[in-house]
C-alpha cells in the first residue's frame, strides 16, 4: 500500500458488474473495450433542443405557411418559406451524381426557332400516337 493520496489504496469493488467509486456513492458500469460510452458525440442538451424543435414545429410551419401566402410579404422572405415547407414535405433535392445520363438535348442552348420546332414535332407525335416498330430491311410479311 502506497502514502499517496492520488492513488486508491486498493481497486474498487466489483458488484454485479458495476464499479463503486472510491468516494463510495453511486455505482459505475464500466464500457467495454473499444465501446464509447457517447457514441453518436452529441451533447446532453442535444436532446433538448430537438425536443423543443418539435414541440415548435407545428406553430412554425403554420408561421411558414401564412409567410408564403402573404402577397404583401417581401418576395425573399416568400421563397425562403416555400423551401422550407417544401424540403420538409417532400425532402431535400438529391444532388445528381456525376454518372448521371446527359441530357439528349439542352433546350437552354437552342434557338428560338429550333424550340419552336421541337414544340411543332412533339404536338404532331402526340396526335399520331405510338409508331409500330420499323420491319427489318430485306424481310418481307408476304409470301
Amino acid at each position: 500500500m502506497s502514502d499517496d493520496p492520488t492513488q486508491p489504496s486498493e481497486p474498487p469493488a466489483v458488484n454485479g458488474g458495476f464499479i463503486v467509486p472510491s468516494h463510495g456513492r453511486g455505482r459505475l458500469r464500466p464500457f467495454q473495450a473499444g465501446q464509447s460510452g457517447n457514441p453518436a458525440g452529441l451533447s446532453g442538451r442535444y436532446g433538448e433542443v430537438v425536443r423543443l424543435a418539435r414541440e415548435a414545429s407545428p406553430e412554425a410551419m403554420r408561421a411558414m405557411i401564412e409567410i408564403m401566402r402573404n402577397p404583401d410579404e417581401e418576395t425573399r422572405a416568400r421563397i425562403v418559406a416555400i423551401e422550407g415547407i417544401l424540403n420538409r414535405a417532400y425532402g431535400r433535392p438529391r444532388d445528381m451524381k456525376d454518372e448521371a445520363p446527359a441530357p439528349i438535348f439542352d433546350a437552354n442552348k437552342m434557338s428560338e426557332r429550333q424550340l419552336k420546332l421541337a414544340i411543332t414535332a412533339l404536338r404532331l407525335a402526340r396526335e399520331v400516337g405510338p409508331t409500330p416498330p420499323a420491319e427489318p430491311e430485306g424481310e418481307s410479311t408476304d409470301e
